[in-house]
């Protein structure tokens, strides 16, 4: 089986379950998989090329977060994608927002199967099938356990007495545009700050997006603490089109110190509740593979972690956060109820990316296109795309490009002064021919140079100029950091 996936990354930092989601169907099929990020270019050969699937990977899907106009335009700089052939899926995330963006693209690309977050009860209602021409929908986790990591997190594992925080948490304050569901998540952490000052426990609890940790830090972390604190992940506020969104950021600019139900009140009125997106979220799986205790608040998840046997339930109102606290102070305890969810959850093998990926392929094994030959490879058509060599090029073409940029805007700034340059330059040009003595017969020559001089420097800002304005057009304003 030949599989073609896109995705969209900038190279920047992000967390490590993106990476771990993105490359699982690599790590754990025995499909050919090519792999094209459109962040830097999507050649065009890909389309005489036969994919038996190809899916488009929720970072392809999230520049959705760009607004309306964004995506479209993203779309339509990719429109030749809809000329590609085999069974198209999208593995959609924060389906909360822009779902009539994602019905477009699901319908003019042909995508057929969307593997999601939602329930069964709100595929409808996000995904109306006469505007997104859906034929299929699976219930998905936005994470899963990725088995290499797992192994790699052993390393850094330490018994429930030598660990040196009592409680963790990472959260940031989420918009009001989520609705209320979403304010559990920072809420947390103010709730139990109030609280923890009068117990005798150490901890490490934060809403600041600058304490966040990526990559293996994180999984240290979660090792470092016995007991970490957590809830549902999802939203409770649906925003096909972006105007609640725009309407909260706009009144909430005007009004920072507004609650949220004075939000409410001014921007959604009666909607929220509307949507019933609650998912377990990948720091879930995470907390069990480093077999620390999770305390969450009251929630379903998925009927997969059940309350005093893979959790210390705190309660929405906050009523019970002293008594999780004594539960907390008992190590034992906190210990057996880590061992529980590690030999339930993780030990079943039941949530991996193993599984994740063959969930994937058996259920589009019956829609694949049939009688045609998948195989050869994508090298065999085009050498330097398979794939390292082929985006070392388009690297050093994006540093390049990058760099004309920035000579564009300084030799613009060289423009302005030009004339006090070249002013400069001629009086440069004749001290250096009085010291010289040059004929009287050749001392035309320096003016011609100077003209020429100015002609090819013009010609050269103005070349430069023209092409970084071009690639402004085609992809947008260039980020300069790295």
């Amino acid at each position: 089986m030949k599989i073609l996936i896109f995705y969209f990354s900038e190279g920047n930092k992000d967390r490590k379950t993106i990476y771990e989601h993105l490359y699982s169907f690599k790590k754990y099929s025995d499909a050919d998989c090519t792999y094209i990020n459109a962040y830097y270019h999507i050649p065009s050969l890909i389309l005489k090329i036969r994919f038996d699937l190809v899916v488009y990977h929720y970072t392809f899907v999230g520049q959705k977060w760009g607004g309306s106009k964004h995506f479209r335009l993203f779309l339509k700089i990719h429109r030749k994608l809809k000329r590609l052939k085999g069974y198209k899926v999208a593995i959609p995330q924060d389906e909360y927002v822009y779902s009539q963006d994602l019905c477009y693209f699901f319908k003019e690309f042909g995508v057929r199967t969307v593997f999601t977050c939602l329930p069964q009860s709100e595929w409808e209602k996000v995904y109306p099938r006469k505007l997104s021409g859906l034929e299929e929908y699976v219930t998905v986790f936005p994470g899963y356990v990725d088995e290499d990591s797992l192994k790699q997190i052993r390393r850094y594992q330490k018994d429930h007495d030598k660990r040196a925080l009592d409680i963790g948490y990472r959260a940031r304050k989420l918009p009001y545009w989520l609705g209320y569901h979403s304010l559990k998540k920072w809420q947390l952490t103010e709730q139990f700050l109030k609280v923890l000052p009068k117990y005798k426990l150490r901890y490490d609890l934060s809403n600041s997006y600058a304490e966040v940790f990526y990559g293996d830090k994180w999984y240290k972390f979660l090792s470092s603490c016995r007991v970490v604190l957590g809830c549902e992940g999802g939203a409770s506020l649906h925003d096909p089109n972006g105007k609640i969104r725009k309407s909260v950021e706009k009144y909430v600019g005007k009004h920072p110190n507004a609650d949220f139900w004075e939000v409410e009140r001014k921007c959604f009125p009666d909607l929220d509740g509307n949507l019933k997106l609650f998912s377990l979220s990948p720091r879930h799986f995470e907390s069990c593979m480093t077999r620390t205790c999770q305390a969450l608040v009251e929630g379903d998840y998925s009927g997969i972690f059940k309350k005093g046997i893979h959790y210390i339930e705190i309660k929405k109102d906050w009523s019970n956060i002293d008594e999780v606290l004594r539960k907390i102070s008992d190590v034992e305890y906190c210990r057996r109820i880590a061992d529980n969810a590690y030999r339930d959850i993780i030990g079943s093998g039941k949530y991996t990316y193993r599984s994740f990926v063959n969930l994937i392929l058996e259920s589009v094994e019956d829609k694949l296109p049939k009688g045609h030959p998948s195989h050869y490879r994508l090298a065999e058509f085009y050498p330097i795309l398979d794939m390292r060599l082929y985006y070392f090029l388009v690297r050093v073409y994006m540093l390049f490009r990058r760099l004309a940029v920035i000579s564009a805007g300084k030799l613009i700034v060289m423009k302005r002064y030009g004339k006090a340059f070249l002013r400069f330059y001629r009086r440069w040009l004749k001290k250096i021919l009085k010291v010289k003595t040059i004929r009287k017969a050749k001392q035309k020559r320096p003016h011609i140079l100077l003209r020429l001089f100015k002609k090819t420097l013009r010609y050269f800002i103005y070349n430069l100029i023209k092409i970084a304005r071009s690639l402004e057009r085609r992809y947008g304003p260039i980020k300069l950091s790295s």
